[in-house]
């Protein structure tokens, strides 16, 4: 949950989807957000909001590819700098606030140090993923960094891996083919893990496991930037008309996906993930379905700008009330929901927004841009 590329709200600085903005895909991101946060709330009020989590990799990763290719169109090359700077704006500085307040919560509350220790430094450092996976003692309140850490490392390594791609800039179905093949090697290692017993925390927590959503998406960007087909109006209308259903399938599972259920790992994820690949693939393909009025409503869209505070914020709030307040849910609720919308939204207006609208340096333009 991470990268919202904004240009709708007051006072925001207008950026330009390199591909084409969407403003449904803000939305779509409010809604699933708040899916996540009933779960966490209470799980079995939406324990498939596991679902989400694929969709919400698949969007970051067809997002971020977007801006390579952007990169590499405009400069002839990736400009590493300004990538990770931009990465950096955009995700750290809340982090380390929520953190900072974190910390000194824990500590007013005489909550035990070292445990604490350990799940800051693994949030800070984007290794909670793996953390989780290998069940290493340390607070949970601070869990849901898992999949902060699954995005942290794949922009981390996927630019350099995008510039081996460049000789293949001519041939972009072949590259999405290719990141295809390793999205089927992904999902069919967790298959296997699933039928040889692994653990259910290894299982959700490896990166290995989850680069299906993360190729998928950057797949869809190359699909959508070289191959016309895409764009055709059959493909667009099919899409738009199977849209609504797709979204509505989606979500009635969520209802009845469970982190618990080893049918998730053996075979309901990948057909979940192939939903949802459509879904982001309609989402951004069709400009007008009868989903749009509702994810491209003001409040529906300010949801999916505000949803990295939302997610960062919500389940330390929630679990301390939980676990170590002994707060029934009917407050947790009436109290809990709105704190954390309210630490969203100072996060998204005095943190993120000036962060995101500094502007980059300049980049000179180079005297050639090769097509290879």
């Amino acid at each position: 949950m991470d990268d919202v590329l904004l240009n709708r709200s007051a006072g925001a600085v207008k950026r330009e989807f390199p591909l084409g903005y969407s403003a449904s895909l803000d939305g779509a991101r409010g809604l699933m957000t708040l899916g996540v946060l009933a779960a966490h709330l209470h799980y079995y009020w939406y324990p498939g909001a596991i679902i989400f989590m694929d969709t919400f990799f698949l969007m970051s990763s067809y997002l971020i590819t977007s801006l390579l290719i952007k990169d590499r169109d405009s400069l002839g090359k990736v400009n590493f700098r300004r990538f990770y700077a931009r990465r950096i704006r955009r995700l750290l500085p809340a982090l380390v606030a929520m953190l900072a307040v974190y910390t000194v919560a824990v500590l007013m509350l005489g909550r035990p140090w070292a445990p604490e220790r350990r799940a800051i430094l693994a949030t800070l450092f984007y290794f909670m993923n793996w953390a989780r996976a290998f069940e290493w003692p340390m607070s949970p309140y601070l869990g849901h960094a898992w999949s902060l850490s699954i995005e942290e490392q794949f922009y981390a390594l996927w630019p350099l891996l995008f510039t081996l791609l460049i000789p293949w800039r001519g041939r972009p179905g072949r590259v999405a083919l290719l990141l295809v093949v390793l999205a089927a090697a992904s999902a069919g290692w967790r298959w296997w893990l699933a039928g040889e017993g692994a653990g259910l925390a290894r299982m959700y927590n490896g990166t290995d496991v989850r680069l299906d959503g993360l190729c998928l998406g950057a797949a869809l960007a190359f699909v959508r930037k070289g191959c016309p087909w895409l764009s055709s109006a059959q493909v667009v209308r099919v899409l738009g008309l199977a849209l609504p259903a797709i979204a509505l399938v989606l979500f009635v599972w969520g209802f009845h996906a469970s982190y618990y259920d080893r049918q998730w790992y053996l075979w309901q994820s990948q057909v979940c993930m192939l939903l949802s690949l459509l879904l982001v693939a309609g989402l951004v393909l069709c400009p007008r379905t009868a989903l749009h009025p509702l994810l491209e409503a003001a409040p529906t869209v300010y949801l999916g700008q505000i949803c990295y505070g939302l997610y960062i914020w919500h389940h330390p709030i929630f679990l301390i009330m939980e676990d170590h307040l002994k707060i029934g849910l009917a407050t947790r609720v009436i109290v809990g929901v709105p704190l954390t919308f309210l630490a969203a939204a100072l996060s998204y207006r005095f943190i993120e927004l000036p962060f995101i609208s500094r502007p980059s340096r300049p980049v000179p333009s180079p005297v050639h841009v090769s097509n290879a």
